[in-house]
């Protein structure tokens, strides 16, 4: 499915958790709509696994899970350090999603 070589042009993407590089054979292209397509992405080094959209603009290709750069230098250093999740982050996010009662908004402090 990928006639656009689109695992060639995307590796050396940074992996989502660590941040070494993906390498063509880690990424799967899902599904390719020409201009949007969707792949996951497979970290050799740490084994996370990412799924990411990817755009093509008059820049080229895009990662909607790249670096973003209107995050300020000290988010970005949070966010770096902080380490990848795991398990049991998982099995206590479902537990907490399971007796959830509200809408989107208000769990992420939107507010009504």
């Amino acid at each position: 499915m990928d006639h656009r070589g689109l695992r060639r042009r995307l590796a050396g993407a940074d992996c989502t958790s660590c941040g070494a590089a993906i390498v063509d054979d880690g990424i799967a292209v899902l599904a390719d709509r020409g201009d949007v397509a969707f792949v996951q992405l497979t970290c050799r080094d740490c084994g996370s696994r990412t799924l990411s959209l990817v755009v093509q603009d008059a820049a080229g290709l895009r990662l909607d899970t790249a670096r973003h750069p209107e995050l300020d230098p000290a988010t970005e250093a949070r966010l770096a350090g902080a380490s990848a999740l795991g398990e049991a982050d998982v099995a206590d996010m479902r537990r907490f999603l399971d007796g959830w009662r509200g809408d989107l908004r208000s769990l992420l402090g939107g507010g009504a």
